[in-house]
């Protein structure tokens, strides 16, 4: 079992997505992986193809995902609670890791399509 690094939900595995931590840039210069689950990840998404990119956020704060300072965006996640069932929480997510999630969630439903192609068996050539 693992976390979704923004909403803490326990899986059996999420979903993993490149960000570049600052203050990990020499030891890691390639990034670091964080795991999301698929809700967060779709959240993620719906923040990042509703901003526009010339227009200056007004939030200044840290990253929940990079640590970076700076510029984020409010990104709506669903906290499990055993109380309430979803607690709904806004956190903050710089540009920089909103386009890494906006390659990861590409990626992440070519690779959804092409497994329920083969499932329905349209992925293989039959021969008469």
């Amino acid at each position: 079992m693992t976390d979704c690094d923004l909403c803490g939900r326990a899986l059996p595995s999420v979903i993993p997505v490149r960000v570049f931590r600052s203050r990990l840039k020499f030891a890691y210069p390639e990034g670091v992986w964080k795991g999301l689950c698929e809700t967060c990840l779709d959240s993620s998404q719906k923040t990042y193809l509703s901003i526009n990119k010339d227009e200056i956020s007004c939030r200044r704060n840290k990253c929940i995902l990079c640590g970076k300072k700076g510029r984020v965006y409010p990104v709506e996640i669903q906290i499990p609670d055993f109380s309430k069932g979803v607690v709904i929480k806004k956190v903050n997510v710089c540009t920089k890791c909103l386009d890494s999630i906006n390659e990861t969630y590409i990626r992440f439903k070519r690779e959804q399509i092409k497994s329920s192609s083969f499932e329905h068996g349209h992925g293989y050539i039959h021969e008469h």
